[in-house]
């Protein structure tokens, strides 16, 4: 059983929060908090296995909170949450070792990716001996199976578009991007973000301007 902590300041968000945990058997909300003083007070009370914590927190900042609790010596995990989607924010929030972040409004399917991911990791980190193979399916490629690969698809290829996905700072990015970075055209970007689509690596919507077809974008989830 795992015990989560949700740092929210908008009683509305934590309480849909609080509903989507309460969907997985393997999880225990131990409380909801609102600052860094009762987030300190639940990590000392409680053996918290994962913080939902929100980025703006009235006065405060979730990211310091995160910063606070590393410098502390707590390894729980913690998954980011917020409505903004600045890439220094990100970055900052990744490098402090969250180990998701996930930009308002979010659907639960894309909460549960965040949950899964966590669980998944801790089933690999019990076995006795890792080897390479099993360390390099803990990285943002871990579900994607090369030798399944659809009719078409070429296992370097999908990888090389996979690296270029990873190294664009913006959560959001269109083909064109990975069309530039990749020297492919655009038929061939679109099959391989099907594919990583079908396998909830990305996440696929439509951006509609005031004329023509509408703009595809995609967004990254926790799986790359």
């Amino acid at each position: 059983m795992k015990k989560v902590l949700v740092i929210e300041d908008d009683p509305m968000v934590a309480m849909i929060n609080s509903e989507y945990l309460s969907q997985f058997e393997e999880i225990q909300v131990i409380g909801n908090g609102t600052n860094e003083k009762e987030t300190l007070y639940y990590l000392k009370k409680y053996p918290i296995d994962i913080i939902l914590l929100d980025v703006y927190l009235g006065a405060e900042n979730g990211i310091d909170i995160l910063q606070k609790i590393r410098s502390l010596g707590y390894t729980t995990d913690v998954i980011m949450i917020t409505s903004a989607n600045g890439s220094q924010d990100i970055k900052k929030a990744f490098a402090l070792g969250c180990i998701d972040y996930l930009i308002k409004p979010f659907d639960f399917d894309r909460f549960k990716i965040s949950i899964e991911k966590i669980f998944q990791r801790d089933q690999l980190l019990k076995e006795e001996k890792l080897d390479q193979c099993t360390l390099d399916s803990l990285n943002t490629n871990e579900n994607i199976q090369c030798d399944d690969l659809p009719k078409g698809l070429n296992e370097n290829t999908l990888k090389k578009v996979i690296n270029i996905i990873k190294n664009i700072n913006e959560p959001e990015f269109g083909i064109k991007d990975v069309c530039e970075l990749a020297n492919l055209s655009n038929v061939t970007v679109k099959k391989y973000l099907d594919y990583l689509e079908s396998t909830r690596h990305i996440i696929a919507f439509s951006v509609y301007g005031n004329v023509g077809r509408p703009l595809y974008m995609y967004r990254k989830t926790g799986k790359i």
